[in-house]
């Protein structure tokens, strides 16, 4: 009776994913971290590390229109276990997507690359990104009321985003908090890529509005350059955070890439920096198979110094 018993389960879970895909992705990465500006309370270097698990299904309609949803499974050092993020459902067809929940977000996507230009290291880290406050699409657990709906579409090289974000869709969002939108326009041909885009009422603050447009350019094989200004929001505190400008490139050889950039912040009412110029040099290699040797050095707004080295592995 038992193995009948097995047997069947196991032609019901066959044609289960018979019909489905399910995917997992992911990745982990360990190493040391340091920060000179951590006080006596807290240790200047640590233990970094990260797991990252992304569970993906997804089935596809006789039209050729596929359907599917995403969660993710997070630990981070500090964290008691590792916890699952709110869902995301979508569904796609040719150039075009859509996703609803816990969404993508069109400026945090980066599909250019020039939001995030600044980010190397083990832990991505750049402190030429952007100062303000804005959405994103969340790895861990958030207030359950919070969602959102994402929209692309592709042809010819030019890419367009959008998305919104409802703090609390089941009731009001209360004085001083709004609905968060964002837009982005991508452009790619040839050796260029250049992208803009802005966001209103970033994180659900009313007047947290900000835009950037930014540019890479191949200059050969083995380098790239680019250049990103970013208009900063303000803070809940209505405090205008300025602009930020930074310059960034990579230089690639064989199994080795080295980065770098520098940025700067100006016309801002707060914080008070100790610096209004941050740069950051890191470099990777590549050990095949998706993993990789990566490291990073920098110096932040507070004439810190913060540094991290160590193992990336992809899944």
């Amino acid at each position: 009776m038992k193995k009948v018993l097995f047997a069947t389960t196991a032609l019901v879970l066959s044609a289960g994913f018979a019909s489905a895909d399910i995917a997992l992705s992911g990745y982990g990465r360990f190493g040391l971290s340091y920060n000179s500006g951590n006080d006596g309370s807290t240790s200047k270097t640590w233990m970094e590390q990260r797991l990252r698990l992304n569970i993906k299904a997804s089935t596809q309609t006789d039209g050729g229109i596929e359907f599917g949803a995403k969660a993710r499974i997070q630990y981070d050092d500090g964290m008691d276990s590792a916890g699952v993020n709110p869902a995301q459902f979508y569904f796609s067809y040719e150039g075009a997507k859509v996703e609803v929940g816990n969404v993508d977000t069109a400026a945090d996507n980066d599909t250019a690359g020039v939001f995030y230009g600044t980010e190397l290291g083990l832990t991505a880290t750049g402190y030429g990104d952007s100062r303000s406050d804005f959405y994103a699409y969340e790895s861990k657990s958030y207030e359950g009321s919070r969602s959102g709906v994402y929209g692309s579409y592709t042809i010819d090289g030019i890419t367009a985003e959008a998305s919104y974000i409802d703090p609390n869709q089941y009731g009001d969002n209360g004085v001083g908090v709004k609905a968060e939108k964002q837009l982005v326009l991508t452009y790619a041909s040839g050796p260029i890529t250049v992208a803009a885009g802005g966001i209103l009422d970033g994180a659900g603050i009313a007047d947290n509005t900000l835009w950037y447009a930014g540019a890479i350019y191949e200059f050969t094989d083995q380098f790239k350059a680019g250049l990103t200004y970013i208009d900063e929001g303000k803070t809940a505190a209505g405090d205008d955070l300025g602009k930020t400008v930074s310059l960034y490139g990579t230089y690639t050889t064989g199994p080795v890439a080295v980065q770098a950039y520098v940025a700067n912040a100006s016309s801002y009412d707060v914080p008070d920096y100790e610096k209004n110029t941050v740069f950051g040099l890191g470099g990777s290699y590549d050990l095949g198979g998706g993993t990789s040797l990566l490291a990073g050095v920098h110096r932040n707004y507070d004439d810190n110094t913060y540094g991290d080295f160590g193992v990336k592995f992809k899944f």
